[in-house]
């Protein structure tokens, strides 16, 4: 599969248990806009790429590779960093859609 923002951008924010509208507003984007993006049909600016970090703490690009790369593609030195920088966001992903349930009362 191909690395994909909008993808990405979706997966993160039904794990967060948002509506394509909560995201929007957070983000301070039209829903119609995020939905573009989720269904890959507009590429986030590099302003909304920032914003999804400023909001959650989440690089979404970094966040892509970890999902859907493949590090067995990367030259043998750079498999073992890569393998490491992708459990390390899972897990900060993860620590992060914790912190933001137990913050809106989930």
């Amino acid at each position: 599969m191909d690395i994909s923002l909008g993808q990405t951008a979706r997966d993160l924010r039904e794990s967060l248990g948002l509506t394509q509208r909560a995201a929007a507003t957070a983000l301070g984007i039209s829903f119609v806009h995020l939905c573009n993006i989720e269904k890959n049909r507009a590429a986030p600016s590099q302003a909304l790429i920032d914003k999804f970090r400023e909001v959650w703490g989440v690089d979404l690009y970094v966040l892509a590779w970890c999902t859907f790369g493949n590090s067995s593609k990367l030259p043998k030195p750079l498999r073992k960093a890569a393998a490491d920088l992708e459990k390390g966001w899972k897990e900060h992903v993860k620590t992060l859609i914790e912190k933001h349930r137990q913050s809106a009362g989930h």
